[in-house]
């Protein structure tokens, strides 16, 4: 299962297991139907015009971004990103040495902010006002690479 498709079961877990869908419903598993199997399935541009709006038109916009970006790789230099309020699919510095501390690597802002300074680590996804943020797949992908340089340490 791709990565857009996990995004769209955790926004309508039911989504599978219900026989009555409503129109929002139907427009994000049409989607999740063309996200893992795009050679085969077709979307219809035009369902997000007729039923979606703010957030859910948001977040679809945001998923076929990220499934162009990161499961096709049609684009390899992406200079568009969606960070939305409330989101966590972007972390500053703190959170992102956060969730490396909560999955049980000693990080903290300021050995971070060494990391970042001497470029050890990965590079930002995005920069807003001189701040840097990556995105969550970035932060999963160093946090288990940094765990799997320590075992062999």
């Amino acid at each position: 299962m791709k990565n857009v498709t996990k995004r769209i079961i955790e926004n309508f877990p039911n989504l599978e297991k219900t026989k009555e869908i409503n129109t929002v419903e139907a427009t994000f598993l049409h989607l999740a139907w063309f996200f893992e199997d795009p050679e085969n399935q077709d979307f219809n541009i035009g369902l997000l015009y007729k039923h979606l709006d703010n957030d859910w038109l948001e977040l679809a916009l945001e998923l076929i971004a990220q499934f162009f970006r990161e499961e096709t790789h049609l684009i390899q230099e992406p200079v568009l990103s969606f960070i939305r309020k409330g989101s966590n699919e972007y972390f500053n510095q703190t959170q992102f040495a956060d969730f490396l501390s909560e999955r049980g690597l000693k990080y903290d802002k300021r050995k971070l902010n060494v990391y970042y300074k001497r470029g050890k680590l990965p590079k930002t996804d995005v920069e807003i006002s001189g701040t840097p943020f990556w995105s969550k797949s970035t932060v999963e992908d160093f946090c288990e690479q940094e765990k799997k340089r320590l075992k062999k340490d």
